[in-house]
């Protein structure tokens, strides 16, 4: 038993040093195809940029205009879905610091780890706030997942696949809430049953099963957790799921206008329609590569949906280089200023409340000062 007892230990971790080294490899791989397409690609495009920027100046103020207006949708969803345990304040926070945290740890992980903390630091219980933030997640996947059945649709047979897909999405919609009302107890029930099978005690695990069966058990029960969170809160709370839904689509939607406006003001010969399709589409097909901000993978599907849309490589890029900058420069630069001022409030306390002790140490002075002189004896006449 021994033996076999150091046998499995052994073999889970060979399974967990290969694991370990994939996760590694998979970054190198990408920042070394990043640094590729830089030294290559960039020398070519910066001077088609550059006289593009010159001659419209005004295109990077129309799409921090969109990124501002697909802000204040995801603030004001995110405000819903905390549902009173966060400020307006906090909420724009919250989101900022959510999203130079995806620039660090990607797919969505750094925006949901911020804004779990800040619901948590707003009063609302641990499970509650897991609840919320699936909520919340689960809301941007259909999002998504819509944005991309539209683009894919429009750019591959127009107008009449959309409304072919408008109507099979909505009788699928329309299904699976008849389905859910029906069984969404069962389903609700089976989702705890996954949860709960890895916490009971089993018999020995044979050695034949190996850790990847292990780790697609595990995401499975994961993803059941997830579900059954989603599910109970949404069952709970339908008008904040609707709204937490309605305001990812409110944001996906402005920044597919912000693209546009831009692949239009740098002359891509693309019509807007087309242009908001290739946004959606590609969009969707960079969060399949998590990398962190979707740097390269966003670029890659975007450029590439122009394409088909029928731009050029060398057409698209520019407009595809000056969108991904401000979708990446405007959240760091909003950041600081939410910091800027927090600190400045911070220093115009402490200087307020030293001013304050020096005038109650000066009043205390004073009043002693006062006192020691009502309480002196008045001095001697001599006759």
């Amino acid at each position: 038993m021994a033996i076999d007892s150091a046998a499995s230990r052994a073999r889970r971790g060979i399974g967990t040093r290969g694991g370990s080294w994939r996760h590694v490899a998979i970054p190198l791989a990408l920042a070394a195809l990043l640094i590729v397409a830089s030294v290559t690609v960039l020398p070519a495009a910066a001077p088609r940029l550059k006289e593009a920027m010159r001659q419209n100046p005004a295109a990077p103020l129309l799409v921090t205009a969109c990124w501002l207006l697909a802000t204040s949708a995801f603030v004001t969803g995110k405000r819903i879905v905390a549902a009173g345990h966060l400020t307006w304040a906090d909420t724009i926070a919250a989101h900022i610091g959510g999203t130079v945290a995806n620039r660090v740890v990607p797919a969505g992980a750094g925006a949901a780890g911020v804004f779990l903390a800040a619901l948590r630091r707003g009063g609302a219980s641990t499970a509650s706030a897991v609840g919320m933030v699936a909520l919340w997640a689960a809301a941007g996947g259909l999002a998504h997942a819509a944005g991309f059945l539209f683009g894919v649709a429009w750019l591959r047979g127009g107008a009449s696949a959309v409304a072919l897909v408008v109507l099979v999405t909505c009788a699928v919609i329309t299904a699976a809430i008849v389905v859910s009302r029906r069984r969404g107890t069962a389903a609700m029930a089976l989702s705890v049953r996954w949860r709960t099978s890895g916490r009971t005690s089993r018999p020995p695990v044979p050695l034949s099963r190996t850790a990847r069966g292990r780790a697609a058990r595990n995401r499975l029960r994961h993803a059941a957790s997830v579900i059954h969170d989603v599910l109970a809160q949404a069952r709970a709370h339908p008008a904040i799921a609707v709204a937490a839904v309605a305001a990812q689509l409110v944001a996906v939607t402005c920044l597919a206008i912000g693209f546009a406006a831009a692949t239009a003001v740098l002359g891509v010969p693309v019509t807007a329609t087309a242009s908001i399709a290739a946004y959606l589409t590609g969009t969707a097909l960079s969060a399949t590569t998590p990398t962190p901000a979707g740097i390269g993978s966003a670029e890659t599907a975007l450029v590439a949906a122009l394409v088909v849309a029928g731009a050029t490589v060398s057409e698209a890029l520019p407009a595809v280089l000056l969108f991904r900058a401000v979708i990446l420069l405007a959240p760091v630069a909003a950041a600081a200023l939410i910091a800027g001022s927090r600190l400045l409030r911070s220093a115009t306390a402490l200087v307020t409340r030293g001013r304050g002790r020096r005038v109650a140490v000066e009043a205390v002075k004073s009043g002693l000062v006062v006192a020691e002189t009502s309480h002196r004896a008045p001095p001697v006449t001599q006759l």
